[in-house]
């Protein structure tokens, strides 16, 4: 566990500059088998850290670490914690906040968390879950998803072979079972059967000759990097779009811009705003501030 303590110490030195700040960070209660965010983790030197402070560790973490449960990173990151508290007060004690270019730090972070707590705030207020699912029924095009066939092939190595087939299938041979005793591909054992499948799950050739087939309709030998087929498409099917679970993200980050776009052009439509050129002249035709069109 120590290694993972060394590991990560300096991904979350930096937690302050990358904080996101979520709906969840907003519980003081403990659910289920989490502390409450006030539970003391620890004292170092009389100054208490919290599982408040565990938490939000762990939300920024790397993404290699974030799938790591709780109970294997609670010991490294509670260390980690104490650490960091005594860096602070050696910091502290040595006055460093009263530094110019620190405070100018510790300001510039002040603002980054209360500029995301405060989108983050709006986008959860209009970003609801009867809203995101509103937009998902209303969006007819997420209803569905792209054409399917059903396909069958029988596979072989050379064009003779093929054409050999073909002539046989006219002549009222059973397609199913000769793709048993001819197929080279894995399918054969199936009667050649490849199921349903989307355009682009298959190569080119293969997938442009079997989407042009009718119902029940055999192609002419087709070649692929694979060999010859014969193809046959068994059956037709409009696909399932995405469902509302997989959409969720896309869908809030979809409203999140309109929400941000919306609380820009209101923030700036009345603001008294004056921009300044590189050569501290003042800019003529500022772009920020001017009321959103």
């Amino acid at each position: 566990m120590r290694k993972i303590s060394i590991a990560l110490l300096g991904a979350s030195l930096t937690i302050v500059a990358g904080l996101q700040i979520s709906p969840l960070q907003a519980q003081t209660k403990g659910t289920g088998g989490t502390p409450s965010d006030d539970r003391v983790v620890a004292v170092v030197q009389g100054s208490k850290v919290l599982f408040r402070d565990v938490r939000l560790a762990k939300e920024s973490l790397p993404e290699q670490y974030r799938g790591m449960t709780l109970a294997e990173l609670y010991k490294p990151l509670v260390q980690q914690l104490v650490e960091r508290r005594l860096v602070l007060q050696a910091a502290e004690a040595e006055n460093l906040a009263d530094k110019a270019e620190v405070a100018g730090r510790i300001a510039q972070a002040r603002s980054r968390i209360l500029e995301q707590a405060y989108i983050s705030e709006k986008v959860a207020a209009v970003a609801t879950e009867a809203a995101l699912k509103a937009r998902y029924e209303a969006d007819e095009s997420m209803a569905k998803g792209p054409d399917e066939v059903r396909a069958s092939h029988i596979l072989v190595e050379t064009q003779a072979e093929a054409d050999a087939i073909v002539a046989e299938l006219k002549k009222g041979g059973d397609f199913a079972k000769i793709a048993q005793e001819k197929s080279k591909g894995p399918s054969g054992a199936k009667g050649g059967d490849l199921g349903y499948f989307t355009k682009d799950k298959m190569v080119p050739e293969f997938a442009t000759a079997a989407f042009a087939l009718k119902t029940g309709e055999v192609s002419a030998p087709v070649k692929t990097g694979f060999g010859w087929h014969v193809i046959k498409t068994v059956d037709r099917r409009q696909g399932k779009g995405p469902t509302f679970a997989e959409r969720v993200p896309a869908l809030r980050q979809a409203m999140a811009q309109t929400v941000v776009a919306e609380i820009l052009a209101a923030l700036t439509r009345d603001a008294d705003i004056k921009t300044f050129e590189l050569d501290g002249s003042e800019s003529k035709s500022p772009t920020v501030g001017a009321p959103a069109k």
